[in-house]
């Protein structure tokens, strides 16, 4: 017969034997999971699988796009914005854009207003109902701002401050002091990209009447107050003076379209002025010169390697 103290060394024998096994069967388990987790990816469609950077990016800018009071042009509403690393819009996106908040929702679903990818410089019709609210509280950014991407440095403007006939002289100071400091501080970027709605410049182009190109008179946009002083008083030699730092400064804007669709020049200071706008197909646009002529959109290639930006005007079809 055996004594309790051997039938407690078998006890205790067997339950070493049963802990032993357990762990042997858990180390077994894992290693099966293992080799299913492995195996899983080994097929025809890994499960991760890294795209390698080109370095190449893809921008597209539309201006003056309204079609009606709370849609924009068909042609424009078929665009797959995804192949399409930025989206910039150059303002008058709905010719009342800010009457109802379900048109900011529609826009909303069309170019993701939130994105860092989505850039918005606000036109006359986009502010003349009011409801700024609206815009600011689905872009989730102020009516004019600075940003950085992909050695890009922007800086969305608002010229629509003193559209009611009346400027708030705290916001055209604010404005002044953001254009001043990004100018003053900007040093890793190879671009400085500018975006406003009206074309503001005059003297930086003395071969063209741009009251004849644009829509509405952007050069009166006034930057600064008592003195007052305009976009060539006051904005365009601090952009010279990025320029001749070496970051090549490009201002586009986008109130065009009916009379002229497309705009290029190249300053003597080397400074680079874009222009582009769309007249749609509308009774209300058939008043226009550009009215059937066929309309042309802006885009710009970006190789972030080589640190150059090349653009062109493609048919809007």
């Amino acid at each position: 017969m055996l004594n309790d103290k051997s039938k407690e060394g078998i006890t205790e024998a067997q339950n070493k034997g049963v802990n032993f096994l357990a762990i042997a069967s858990l180390r077994n388990l894992c290693q099966v999971l293992f080799i299913i987790i492995v195996c899983s990816g080994c097929g025809d469609d890994p499960i991760d699988q890294s795209i390698e950077d080109t370095g190449l990016r893809n921008y597209i800018f539309l201006g003056h796009i309204y079609k009606d009071p709370t849609s924009i042009d068909d042609r424009l509403v078929s665009i797959d914005y995804d192949q399409y690393d930025q989206v910039w819009l150059g303002g008058d996106v709905c010719s009342e854009t800010t009457s109802d908040l379900s048109t900011i929702q529609y826009l909303d679903d069309l170019f993701d207003l939130s994105s860092q990818r989505t850039l918005w410089t606000l036109g006359n019709h986009d502010i003349r109902n009011g409801n700024l609210d609206y815009i600011t509280n689905t872009t989730g950014r102020e009516t004019f701002y600075t940003s950085h991407l992909d050695n890009i440095t922007f800086l969305v403007l608002n010229t629509t401050l003193g559209h009611s006939g009346t400027y708030d002289t705290l916001e055209v100071k604010q404005q002044l002091d953001l254009i001043a400091t990004v100018c003053d501080t900007i040093e890793q970027s190879t671009h400085l990209v500018v975006l406003s709605h009206h074309v503001v410049w005059k003297d930086a182009d003395p071969s063209q009447n741009i009251y004849a190109i644009s829509n509405g008179g952007g050069p009166g946009v006034l930057f600064d107050i008592a003195p007052d002083k305009t976009y060539d008083d006051v904005i365009y030699p601090m952009f010279v003076s990025v320029q001749e730092r070496g970051i090549q400064v490009i201002h586009i804007a986008g109130d065009l379209g009916q009379k002229v669709a497309t705009y290029e020049h190249t300053t003597l200071d080397g400074i680079q002025l874009l222009g582009s706008g769309i007249s749609s197909n509308t009774e209300y646009h058939s008043q226009f010169p550009t009215h059937g002529i066929p309309d042309s959109i802006l885009t710009l290639q970006h190789d972030i390697n080589v640190g150059l930006i090349e653009w062109k005007f493609e048919e809007l079809n």
